[in-house]
C-alpha cells in the first residue's frame, strides 16, 4: 500500500535536508535523501522539497547526484520553472571529466522533456554523440529519441540524421543497436530506418560481438533487406546459422524468423530451415523454463501450417509431464490435436484418455475437448476416438461426465453411425450432469434422437416438472425444442407434458427469449400441426457442415508474425490491444492538453475545482425516447476496450452499476452473442444536470467489453468530474477491480 507523507513529514525532511550536520555526514545525507525517493516511489507528494533537491544536486558524490537526478526528472514537468535553476547545475556535469557523471547528467536532461528547456540541451547532446566515452554516447543515442517528442524540428534536422545513421558503425556494440532504435522511433512517419547492402553485411559481419539482446535486435533490423541475388542469401544464411544454436530463445526465434524471410521464395530451402530448427525448439519445450515452453508451443501451429509434418516422429515430447503448469498442459493439448495424424493418432488418444482422470477438472476437460476434436479432424480415427470417449464415460464422475456430452454433441450429426452406441448413455447422464450448458446439450440429445428410447419422453417430463427452479435459459430453450421434436415422434405420450411446459413458459417464465419461442411453437401448433413439424424438425436429409472454431486455419496464420506477441494472444485480441493502446495514448494527449488549459485558466483568476468529490443521482427519470434523442444529439464520443471478468455475468454487471447508479436503458439477453446494453448517469452540478449515456458491447471471443460513452460537448468543461466519476466506477465495474 502506498505512504502518503503529511505536512510533518515534509517539513522534517525539508529541516534535514538544510542541516548542516547532515549535510556534512555523507552517508546520514544520503540516507533523508533516499528517503525522500522512497516516499515519492510509494506515492507521497514530495514536489515541495524542489528546491532543496536542486541544491542537493550540486554535489560530487555520485550516489548523491543519482538520487537528486531521479527526483528532478520525476517532478520537473510540475516544476517547470524551478526545473530550469537545474539546468545549470547538469550543464556544468556534461562537461565533468567522469564520464559516469556526464553520461548521467546528459540522461537527465533528456529526461526531463520540458519545451522550453530545449535550447539547454541542444549543445550537449550534439557534443555528448561525439564524446570519447561509449556511456555518454549511449545516452546521447537514447536522448535523441526522447527529445524527438519534445522538439520533432530538432532531432529531424538533416545533420543530425546523418550523424545516427554515421554511429551505426560506432565501435561500441550498445551504441549500434541503440541507433538503430532511435532511427526507427524517429523516422517512424517515413517508414523507419533504411537498412541497405552496407549496413545489413557490416551488422552481420558484427553480430556476434552484440548481447544476447541486441543480436534479436539486429535480426530484426535485417528484416528490412531483402538479398537481390542468391548466392548472397546463402551467405548470409550462413553467417545466421550459428544463432540457431544459441542458448538464449529469443535469439533462436529471431534468427528463424529471419531464415524464414530469405527462403519464403524458395519452398525447398524452406523446408531445410524448418528440420534445421526443430531441434532448437524441441530443446526450449523440454528444458526451459514454463513461462518459454509456453511461448514455444504458441508458435508451433504456425510452424505446422507450412511445414504439418515436421514433428511427426517426435510428438511424444509433447506430452504434458506431471510438473507442467496447468496453462502448459492446456497449451500442449491444443497442439497434439493439430499434430495428430493417422499414423500417431492412437498413441495421442491413449496419453489424452490418461489425463482425464487427473486431478485438475480443467485438464480433463480440456484433454476430453481435444479427443473429439481429432476426431473431427481425421474421419479415420472417430471410431477409435468414440470408443476412447465412451469408455470414459464409463468413470461416471459428473465432470467427466459433461465434457464427454460436449464431445459427442459435435460428432454424432457428421457421424450418425455412432448414434445407437450414444443414445443408450443418455438415461444414465440425468442425474450426474447438472451444469447449464452440458446439461443443454443432453437435452439437445434427447430431442434429437431420444424417441428411440423407450424412457425418452419420460425424462423430458422430468426435467419438465422442474423446470421452475432450472436457472439456465439455455435449458430452457432446448427443452421446449427437444419436447416439441418429442411431441411429432410419440404424440400420445407427449401432448401433456408438452402442454404443461408451453403453458408455463407462457404465463409464468420472466425471460422473454423462452416466452417468444413458447408462443411461436404454441401458434405454428395452434394454426397447423403439419407445418409446425416442418418448422421445428427442418429438412430430413439436410447437409451437415460444422464449423470448429478451434481447427487450424480458423485463424489467419501469418509466418510474418512469428516471434511477436501475436501467437500468444491470437490476431483478434492482438489488434483489440493495439486500438486500445492508441486510443489510450490519444486520451492522454487530450488529457493533457485539457490540464494545460486548466492551469492556465486557474493562473488567470478562475477558482474551478476540477477535484470536486462528484456523487451520482440515486435516480434519474429520463424516457427511451429522450434518451434516443439526447443519443444522437451528443457530439461528444470516446470508446475504450476493457477487459471483463469472465465470472461475471452480463445481468450481474448491470446489477452492480445500478448498485453504483448507473442505470439501464435496455440491454439484450445475457445469451445473446454479441451482448449489448445502454446505459446513463446524470450528477447536478452548477444547477444543472449533466447526463452521460453509454452503450456497452462485450466480445466473448476476446474477454472484452467495448464501452462507448457519448456527453454534451458544449457541458464538458462543466462535466469534468462527473466524466472522472463515471470512468472511474465503469472500468472497476468491468474489469471486476472494486
Amino acid at each position: 500500500m502506498p505512504y502518503f507523507a503529511g505536512n510533518d513529514t515534509t517539513k522534517e525532511l525539508r529541516s534535514a535536508l538544510s542541516d548542516p550536520g547532515v549535510q556534512a555526514d555523507k552517508n546520514r545525507y544520503r540516507q533523508v535523501l533516499r528517503r525522500v525517493v522512497s516516499l515519492m516511489t510509494d506515492g507521497a507528494d514530495m514536489s515541495p522539497l524542489f528546491p532543496d533537491i536542486i541544491k542537493a544536486s550540486a554535489t560530487a558524490d555520485l550516489v548523491q547526484k543519482k538520487l537528486t537526478y531521479l527526483y528532478i526528472c520525476n517532478y520537473a514537468t510540475a516544476q517547470q520553472d524551478l526545473a530550469l535553476l537545474a539546468v545549470n547545475t547538469l550543464q556544468k556535469d556534461c562537461l565533468e571529466p567522469n564520464p559516469m557523471v556526464r553520461g548521467l547528467a546528459l540522461r537527465t536532461m533528456c529526461s526531463l522533456r520540458i519545451p522550453s528547456l530545449v535550447e539547454y540541451i541542444q549543445m550537449p547532446l550534439r557534443k555528448g554523440l561525439q564524446d570519447p566515452s561509449a556511456y555518454v554516447r549511449r545516452n546521447a543515442v537514447n536522448g535523441c529519441g526522447k527529445m524527438f517528442h519534445v522538439a520533432p524540428d530538432l532531432i529531424q534536422d538533416a545533420s543530425m540524421i546523418d550523424q545516427l545513421y554515421g554511429m551505426i558503425r560506432d565501435k561500441d556494440p550498445i551504441v549500434v543497436v541503440n541507433c538503430l532504435q532511435a532511427l526507427e522511433e524517429i523516422l517512424q512517419a517515413e517508414g523507419g530506418v533504411v537498412v541497405n547492402k552496407n549496413i545489413a553485411h557490416y551488422l552481420l559481419n558484427r553480430l556476434q560481438d552484440f548481447s544476447e539482446w541486441g543480436q534479436c535486435q539486429v535480426l530484426h533490423f535485417l528484416l528490412k533487406y531483402k538479398p537481390s541475388e542468391e548466392e548472397e542469401t546463402f551467405d548470409i544464411m550462413n553467417i545466421i546459422d550459428i544463432c540457431l544454436k544459441h542458448s538464449n530463445s529469443g535469439v533462436i526465434m529471431a534468427a528463424l524468423k529471419y531464415f524464414l524471410f530469405l527462403t519464403q521464395d524458395m519452398p525447398q530451402i524452406q523446408e531445410q530451415v524448418y528440420n534445421r530448427a526443430k531441434s532448437p525448439l524441441l530443446n526450449i519445450i523440454t528444458s526451459g523454463g514454463a513461462e518459454l515452453c509456453y511461448v514455444a508451443l504458441c508458435h508451433i501451429p504456425y510452424i505446422l501450417t507450412a511445414s504439418p509434418g515436421l514433428f511427426n516422429k517426435d510428438f511424444k515430447k509433447f506430452f504434458c509431464r506431471y510438473n507442467d503448469p496447468l496453462y502448459v498442459k492446456t497449451k500442449k493439448l491444443q497442439v497434439l490435436t493439430e499434430m495428430a495424424t493417422d499414423g500417431t493418432e492412437s498413441d495421442i488418444v491413449e496419453e489424452m484418455s490418461m489425463y482425464c482422470t487427473d486431478v485438475s477438472t480443467d485438464l480433463a476437460a480440456a484433454s476430453i475437448q481435444a479427443i473429439g476434436k481429432i476426431a473431427r479432424r481425421l474421419p479415420t480415427s472417430a471410431p477409435h476416438c468414440v470408443g476412447t470417449l465412451l469408455k470414459i464415460h464409463g468413470l461416471q464422475q459428473a465432470h467427466i461426465t459433461s465434457a464427454v456430452l460436449m464431445a459427442l454433441k459435435d460428432l454424432v450429426l457428421p457421424y450418425p453411425d455412432i448414434v445407437p452406441k450414444v443414445t443408450p448413455l443418455l438415461s444414465n447422464c440425468v442425474d450426474l450432469v447438472q451444469d447449464g450448458p452440458a446439461k443443454a446439450v443432453l437435452v439437445w440429445l434427447l430431442g434429437q434422437y431420444g424417441h428411440t428410447l423407450p424412457t425418452g419422453p419420460y425424462i423430458l417430463e422430468d426435467m419438465i416438472e422442474n423446470v421452475a427452479g432450472e436457472i439456465s435459459v439455455q435449458v430452457k430453450l432446448e427443452l421446449l425444442t427437444a419436447t416439441a421434436k418429442m411431441f411429432f415422434s410419440r404424440p400420445a405420450e407427449c401432448q401433456d407434458m408438452l402442454g404443461r411446459l408451453l403453458e408455463y413458459c407462457i404465463d409464468e417464465d420472466t425471460n422473454m427469449a423462452v416466452r417468444d419461442r413458447a408462443l411461436l411453437y404454441y401458434r405454428l401448433l395452434h394454426t397447423d400441426v403439419q407445418q409446425a413439424q416442418r418448422v421445428v424438425l427442418g429438412a430430413a436429409n439436410r447437409p451437415v457442415q460444422i464449423t470448429d472454431r478451434d481447427a487450424p486455419g480458423h485463424e489467419v496464420i501469418d509466418l510474418q508474425d512469428i516471434n511477436t506477441l501475436v501467437p500468444i494472444y491470437g490476431h483478434r485480441k492482438w489488434q483489440v490491444m493495439v486500438e486500445e493502446q492508441r486510443r489510450k495514448e490519444e486520451q492522454i494527449k487530450l488529457v493533457n492538453g485539457a490540464s494545460h488549459e486548466t492551469d492556465v485558466r486557474i493562473e488567470g483568476g478562475e477558482e474551478d475545482n476540477l477535484e470536486e468529490n462528484v456523487s451520482l443521482q440515486h435516480h434519474c427519470n429520463l424516457t427511451p425516447q429522450e434518451f434516443e434523442v439526447k443519443w444522437d444529439q451528443f457530439d461528444c464520443v470516446t470508446t475504450v476496450h476493457l477487459d471483463f471478468d469472465p465470472t461475471m455475468s452480463p445481468d450481474g454487471l448491470l446489477q452492480k452499476l445500478e448498485g453504483a447508479h448507473i442505470f439501464t436503458m435496455a440491454s439484450s439477453p445475457q445469451e445473446a452473442d454479441p451482448w449489448k446494453a445502454y446505459l446513463f448517469a446524470a450528477a447536478e452540478m452548477k444547477g444543472e444536470t449533466h447526463v452521460v449515456l453509454v452503450e456497452l458491447c462485450q466480445d466473448r471471443l476476446a474477454a472484452t467489453m467495448q464501452a462507448t460513452c457519448k456527453f454534451d460537448t458544449t457541458q464538458m468543461e462543466d462535466a469534468v468530474p462527473l466524466i472522472s466519476q463515471f470512468g472511474r466506477i465503469l472500468r472497476g465495474t468491468i474489469t471486476g477491480s472494486l
